[in-house]
């Protein structure tokens, strides 16, 4: 049948018998069909309703209307107010962060545009917190081909799909239990896709071409094509709860249906909950998974058919006692068993948990139907069943062939394997079983439900980098690592019901305030004993917060009122102040261990930014106070005017009321930073005392600093008062003064820098200086920085320099981008740096220029060693028009040479020779390029950092 043809005939509805049925879902469970009753009409609920207003305060967003529905749910009835998407979206629509919108009927985000067409559809954007709430089986989401759906919420404010009744009882009833029985009372999401299928509804048609293409579940539309690297869109933190519908027996909504998705499509970090039919299930196509959490789910939790041929990494399967068919059910193509492309996925780190006791939890793994695959780096375990069945000869036919492989994997049910009768002796279940050694059979010792125990740790594991590059490196069987808990692991923080509800950590205290779902735990005063907070919460910091007591600047010899804490903070957790007098302290022999993850960034933000009350978050700014580490590492600016520069003797009192800092321990230890953000912070003391958003107070080299962000400080981004701590990975976006700032002897190292200005409010991107009081105080300022982008506001006058060193310092400066500073990309001040420069102790080596003006030459500047003559003597200097493009921090970037900052492949700046940093310190990663970003395919800035919009 030609392609136009059936297109029209699949369209008649939802029962016609030509609908795809679920090909890999199992008849055992198939649920209540047309179990959801219609919401009442009119009013509803009699005069005993309650009201629920979910307006946003900006009104109404743009593709929606305004609706009230009457809502029955366990509680009562509620007359409930809320945004409404309804019917084909033809244009972009965008649901607000924390906004929720009502589904009616099926929406289709665009119009399919076939096979073969563009992908110039409409996308439907939600952001971190929006609510899609369907009221029936008949509310459901489909992306069409061509369209897209970019669902991207955060480890603490996920993107969240689930029913009326659901978001009703949380507001106006009793929340539900993890486990409630209750599915079915919406329909799901469903993406449409042009990447290869075997399953062709024109009998003519070859597997993954064009013209193999099949109608989805729902009367979704159709789906498949021959590009595998088609895009869908993206889901990222994102929740699908209580949804599945069966339409007749056959042909039921899962959680997540990937009809031909290709591996363009980025689904990760994503929990289905208590879904009538499957949880996800793959009909063909390439797309991967990662992190991925299925719970409860009423059929199979993770399915696939029709020559699925992508990846997953990191799955957790948990079976409810009630209702629960397989933990993996797989198929090639249930009428022609050998069909091409043959469904082969590779997946590793998976633990599936079913029900030991429930006759409602089948197979821990049901391979059938002629599937290929490599599964790896398992658990198996309380499969009422069994823990693996396999059917059909052509899936026995796959094993013998090696094409069908289990790896590293132990099992745990009441009977382990399916063997059957007929089962070829060398392939049954158990034997297929035994062909790996590092296969066991052995009780569980999982601790915590979910986390590797003694007999797990035993299991020698695949190193999933050597399956594929999708891969990342994970010594362990099963979901999560041994180092990960409750409130530390990937899926801590954004799932529902995983985890129980942890109570505010000690040494904080709980305030029964809720901000965005998440309890409020106070920090107030001086923590006097080791603290952790875990992520989950957030941290209200009230008034100047000290980590310890000051323990003075000889470690030998701590002062007679010290306090050493150490204070953890977890992946995911975030503090906030309310003002600018809200800010947190490590004092001296105190340490802070911020540990986020890319996943799980740590934050340190204000009130105002949680609660979405910021007048503009494009220029907000100071709204509470920042962060200050105090060390022990040498500084030159002493409050002792007879002291020595460098000794025990030379303290420095610091900014804001911060305590003393400085000593002689160059290895001081303050703890470490890593994947934590501060944003929104900085905060005027007085016309010379201003909040820094990270102030490193005679910070020592044993402290690490790595993957870090300010944005939007009202005073320096980041600030080193001396010492020699060493810092990687470094972000500087919207901040007012100057982006990075060193004074008073800093000796430290950083590589990889990215500056962005503003165009409000800005001034220096680098501000270098030794000392301002004593020019050539010792130990001098001598940094070495390697790999920058510093990208200024061309047009703004608050955009100043993208380089001022001033004040004696020296320093090494090499395989740099400065570019579009308003007043120069470079400025030399002070008679000390200018003879720092000529004694060949300060210098610029294969950097890059391009500002209106380059060179900030002033009369009375030393010829050899003003701005252009300093660069030019520096090897391999070049100036020219700069070709930095893609992703932004600012959005706001229109009068610039730079719109972004990647520089392009054929680039000037590609074409400048860069210093290999690791031939001049060990320190340094060695590289073979300029600027902080190699290339497009480098993205460590992308995920954990905040970008404005």
């Amino acid at each position: 049948m030609p392609t136009k043809s059936f297109a029209q005939f699949l369209l008649i509805g939802a029962s016609c018998a030509v609908l795809a049925a679920c090909s890999g879902s199992s008849v055992n469970s198939p649920g209540e069909e047309n179990q959801v009753p219609p919401p009442p009409t009119g009013g509803g609920g009699g005069g005993g309703a309650q009201t629920l207003n979910l307006i946003p305060s900006a009104g109404c967003p743009s593709g929606t209307t305004s609706s009230t529905e009457a809502v029955s749910f366990s509680g009562g009835s509620a007359d409930v107010t809320a945004c409404r998407l309804t019917g084909n979206l033809t244009s972009d629509v965008t649901v607000p962060a924390n906004a929720t919108v009502f589904l009616s009927g099926a929406v289709f985000v665009g119009s399919d545009a076939g096979a073969t067409g563009g992908n110039n559809g409409p996308t439907l954007t939600l952001e971190p917190g929006a609510t899609v709430m369907g009221q029936s089986g008949g509310d459901y989401i489909v992306v069409t081909r061509g369209s897209s759906i970019d669902a991207q919420g955060t480890a603490t404010n996920p993107v969240v799909m689930t029913s009326v009744q659901d978001i009703v009882e949380q507001r106006l009833g009793t929340p539900r239990e993890f486990f409630s029985g209750i599915r079915g009372e919406w329909g799901g999401l469903v993406l449409n896709g042009r990447a290869p299928i075997n399953a062709c509804i024109d009998g003519t048609a070859a597997g993954g071409t064009a013209d193999c293409q099949k109608s989805g579940e729902g009367s979704s539309g159709l789906f498949g094509g021959g590009d595998p690297s088609d895009s869908s869109g993206t889901l990222s933190y994102v929740q699908v709860k209580y949804a599945g519908f069966r339409v007749n027996n056959t042909d039921e909504l899962n959680g997540i249906a990937f009809q031909g998705t290709g591996s363009g499509t980025t689904a990760e970090f994503i929990q289905v909950h208590n879904n009538t039919d499957d949880g996800i299930e793959m009909f063909g196509g390439t797309t991967n998974l990662r992190n991925v959490v299925l719970t409860g789910i009423g059929d199979d939790s993770l399915d696939y058919t029709d020559g699925w041929t992508g990846n997953v990494q990191f799955a957790l399967v948990v079976h409810a006692p009630d209702d629960s068919d397989q933990g993996f059910e797989f198929d090639n193509n249930g009428d022609d068993n050998d069909a091409l492309p043959r469904s082969n996925p590779t997946i590793s780190n998976f633990t599936l948990i079913g029900q030991r006791a429930s006759s409602a939890s089948d197979a821990g793994m049901l391979l059938r139907e002629g599937t290929a695959g490599t599964l790896a780096n398992g658990i198996v375990v309380d499969f009422n069943e069994t823990c693996l069945d396999i059917d059909q000869a052509a899936t026995f036919d796959q094993a013998a062939a090696g094409n069908l492989s289990l790896q590293s994997t132990l099992f745990d049910c009441p009977t382990n394997f399916g063997d059957e009768a007929g089962d070829p002796a060398a392939n049954t279940p158990s034997a297929f079983f035994a062909k790996d050694p590092n296969n066991v059979a052995t009780a569980n010792t999982l601790a915590d439900t979910y986390f590797p125990g003694p007999a797990e740790l035993a299991v020698t594991p695949v190193d999933p980098t050597t399956l594929g590059s999708f891969f990342t490196a994970a010594d362990y069987i099963g979901a999560f690592s041994p180092s990960e808990s409750a409130s530390s692991s990937w899926a801590a923080g954004w799932t529902f019901g995983l985890f129980a509800d942890p109570d505010c950590p000690t040494n904080t205290t709980a305030t029964g305030e809720l901000i965005n779902g998440q309890e409020v735990c106070r920090l107030t005063g001086t923590l006097l004993d080791d603290t952790t907070l875990t992520g989950g919460f957030a941290y209200e910091l009230v008034g100047a917060v000290f980590v310890g007591r000051d323990a003075g600047a000889d470690p030998a010899s701590p002062t007679a009122n010290a306090r050493e804490v150490n204070l953890t903070i977890e992946p995911g957790a975030t503090l906030f102040g309310s003002s600018g007098g809200d800010y947190l302290v490590v004092t001296r022999g105190s340490s802070l261990n911020s540990n986020g993850t890319a996943n799980r960034p740590v934050v340190m933000t204000s009130r105002a930014d949680l609660e979405g009350t910021q007048p503009n978050p494009l220029t907000a700014r100071g709204e509470w106070g920042g962060l200050v580490i105090n060390g022990r590492a040498p500084i030159n600016a002493c409050i002792d005017g007879t002291a020595t520069g460098g000794s025990v003797n030379c303290e420095k009192s610091g900014e804001g009321s911060s305590g003393l800092f400085g000593g002689a321990t160059a290895d001081d230890d303050s703890g470490s930073l890593s994947y934590t953000r501060v944003q929104y912070a900085g905060f005027r003391v007085n016309n010379t005392d201003e909040l820094n958003g990270i102030a490193f107070q005679g910070v020592g080299s044993g402290t690490d600093v790595n993957f870090i962000q300010v944005h939007n400080n009202s005073d320096d981004g980041v600030e080193f008062f001396g010492g020699t701590v060493n810092a990687k990975h470094i972000v500087l976006t919207g901040n007012a003064d100057d982006s990075m700032d060193y004074t008073d002897g800093w000796t430290g190292k950083v590589q990889y820098v990215i500056v962005q200005h503003a165009v409000d409010d800005a001034d220096q991107a680098f501000e270098f200086d030794n000392n301002g009081d004593a020019n050539d105080a010792l130990p001098r300022s001598n940094p070495t920085i390697s790999n920058f982008t510093l990208i200024g506001q061309r047009a703004s006058s608050s955009s100043d320099y993208g380089m001022l060193l001033r004040e004696g310092t020296a320093g090494r400066l090499m395989n740099g981008i400065v570019v579009d500073f308003n007043d120069a990309c470079l400025d030399i001040d002070q008679s000390a740096t200018f003879n720092q420069a000529a004694a060949g102790n300060l210098g610029l080596e294969s950097t890059f220029f391009d500002c209106p003006t380059n060179f900030e030459d002033e009369s009375g500047d030393p010829a050899a060693t003003q701005p252009s003559a300093l660069f030019a003597a520096g090897a391999n200097n070049a100036t020219g028009t700069t070709s930095l493009e893609g992703f932004s921090f600012i959005t706001d970037m229109s009068a610039n040479n730079a719109s972004g900052v990647v520089p392009a492949p054929a680039g000037p700046e590609a074409g400048v020779t860069a210093i290999d940093p690791s031939t001049v310190d060990a320190f340094f990663d060695s590289v073979t390029y300029i600027g902080a970003v190699e290339n497009a395919a480098d993205t460590w800035y992308q995920g954990w950092t905040l970008q404005q919009q």
